[in-house]
């Protein structure tokens, strides 16, 4: 789960990148989240495929190996005894794993995690189990520099701290020469940039709309109303605000603990003149201050991970992929050999670069416009009329000069009229021998 309705915004600020721009990168991989895509799209197309997720891992890892990207296969921690599947009030804080893969056992859980481990380890790659959420631990990475980003579809990245988001699509054919496309960048810098916002109001944002940490949110508060509210109170998208003080400073105008202004915005008054159904407390209360601590305190191991580069032992995977998805070993040497062609394909071809690719666009911090915005079409006449009479005492006298020497005063201009030649009338007859 993440936060309900946040893609619909975010996908106005999510860029599309190139392939090429993605080799030699080491990205985070959130694992649970690759779990949770495998087993809900065998429950919507009804298969029966054994071990379904082992098939996910393997053709996704070679899609990015095919790529020359370095991941990490980060799980959450699948101890239920951990600090993210605790706590004394659990219709507040319910544990965010169980609810997404529906209730499932943790040792059902466990055994997906123990599986894929072995597959991972036996292809080479980086395996970490997170001492808390897999997410915050994949921010944790990227904030030591030993990643570049995170491949994952879940939000709540951002709000644990993350900077770099990735999404891949993997839909692509399995021919020789499909390739990867539709990498989707989505990044922390680009949406302050844009947005005036931050962490600190991604995490407001997600207590007000409902996230996994406090799933109620607040009633009648859509995606338009938190960002008109962060907008109002979020200090301008001060990246140092505490969540609490926007929500505080929300919850007391609203309830008319703060007297309205004469300087109050529309839209501030809109807001105040809303009903909005609080929780109890809300937010000073104990449930807003767990699901903000573990946002902005996640448990994270801050050890640097050794990324010792490793050989894939492909009889073994073979060997796995036979006795836990029942693939003949002649499927995986096909899906090997696939992947090869599918990499000789991707270095030779060069893509069709842009304008863009060579020349960032920048906004001049100086710009003023040619003319002002007006009120009205007459004060648009106005402004542009004044313009041009600048414009014209602005240029040299020479410029002047050179134009008065080329008119001619009080001479008209004639038009020559040519005589019309009509066609000859004379009739040529021919004769036979023509």
């Amino acid at each position: 789960m993440t936060i309900n309705g946040i893609w619909e915004w975010a996908n106005h600020v999510v860029r599309k990148v190139p392939n090429e721009t993605m080799r030699d990168k080491t990205l985070s991989i959130d694992g649970h989240i690759w779990l949770y895509e495998s087993l809900k799209g065998c429950e919507a197309h009804h298969q029966q495929t054994p071990n379904s997720y082992l098939v996910t891992f393997f053709t996704r890892i070679q899609r990015l190996l095919e790529l020359k990207i370095i991941p990490i296969v980060v799980f959450d921690n699948i101890n239920a005894s951990s600090s993210a599947h605790e706590s004394k009030d659990q219709n507040e804080f319910v544990p965010r794993k169980r609810r997404s893969f529906g209730d499932s056992p943790f040792t059902n859980l466990v055994d997906h995690v123990y599986k894929t481990n072995a597959l991972l380890t036996e292809l080479g790659i980086k395996v970490i189990i997170a001492p808390g959420d897999g997410e915050a631990q994949c921010a944790r990475l990227e904030d030591l520099g030993v990643t570049s980003g995170c491949i994952t579809t879940d939000f709540d990245y951002f709000l644990f701290g993350g900077k770099n988001l990735y999404r891949f699509d993997f839909t692509a054919g399995t021919s020789s020469t499909a390739c990867l496309h539709d990498i989707m960048h989505l990044s922390l810098g680009r949406m302050f940039m844009e947005k005036k916002v931050s962490r600190p109001h991604l995490i407001s944002t997600a207590i007000l709309l409902g996230c996994d940490y406090f799933q109620r949110g607040v009633q009648n508060i859509g995606i338009v109303s938190v960002f008109d509210i962060l907008g109002e109170f979020g200090d301008d998208g001060n990246e140092e605000i505490d969540p609490h003080v926007i929500l505080d400073r929300f919850a007391s105008y609203v309830r008319e603990e703060i007297p309205a202004r004469s300087e109050d915005t529309q839209r501030k008054l809109r807001l105040r003149r809303k009903k909005y159904n609080f929780p109890v407390g809300f937010p000073n209360c104990d449930a807003v201050h767990n699901a903000i601590t573990m946002y902005l305190r996640p448990p994270v191991s801050s050890e640097i991970p050794k990324i010792i580069p490793r050989a894939a032992n492909f009889q073994q995977v073979a060997e796995i992929m036979m006795k836990e998805c029942g693939w003949p070993a002649t499927r995986t040497q096909k899906e090997l050999a696939l992947s090869i062609r599918r990499k000789v394909h991707l270095t030779t071809t060069v893509a069709q670069t842009r304008i863009p690719d060579f020349f960032a666009a920048t906004k001049s911090k100086n710009f003023t416009p040619i003319v002002e915005p007006c009120e009205s079409l007459e004060d648009y006449i106005s402004a542009n009329n004044t313009w041009m009479r600048k414009r014209k005492r602005s240029e040299s006298p020479q410029i002047l000069q050179h134009h008065a020497k080329r008119q001619v005063p009080d001479r008209k201009r004639s038009v020559k009229i040519r005589a019309f030649k009509p066609y000859p009338t004379d009739v040529i007859e021919l004769g036979d021998s023509d």
